[in-house]
């Protein structure tokens, strides 16, 4: 049986509306069902691909303020950053002339920096 174009493109446009009525139902199950957020967010976790758009998507969203602050409520991930920004001297740099233009924090890295040059006459 051959398909004429207008049967393939009824198909199509079939073919759409169930997929769009899809993501429609997929987006309430995963508010709704927890065991299905579950196996979401494992498949994603599980895929570095993934796990890579789906981050770059919280970013770009309204969602950045609430992705910073669960980092930086996470002790090791706050570690691994503070690693990641002190072997990175342009990040560092970057970091201590955004620092310095408060004047409070001027004066305690100034600070800081005077007690790490008298340690180091010793």
């Amino acid at each position: 049986m051959r398909l004429s174009w207008a049967g393939m493109a009824g198909i199509a446009v079939v073919s759409g509306a169930l997929i769009a009525g899809c993501a429609g139902d997929i987006a309430k199950r995963l508010v709704s069902d927890a065991a299905f957020q579950s196996q979401v967010m494992g498949a994603i976790g599980a895929n570095p691909e993934l796990a890579g758009k789906m981050v770059d998507q919280l970013l770009a969203g309204d969602t950045r303020d609430l992705v910073t602050d669960r980092v930086l409520a996470n002790g090791p991930v706050v570690q691994g950053l503070m690693t990641k920004i002190a072997q990175d001297r342009t990040i560092l740099d970057g970091v201590l002339n955004l620092a310095v233009q408060d004047t409070a924090m001027k004066s305690h890295i100034l600070a800081l920096f005077t007690g790490m040059k008298m340690m180091g006459d010793r």
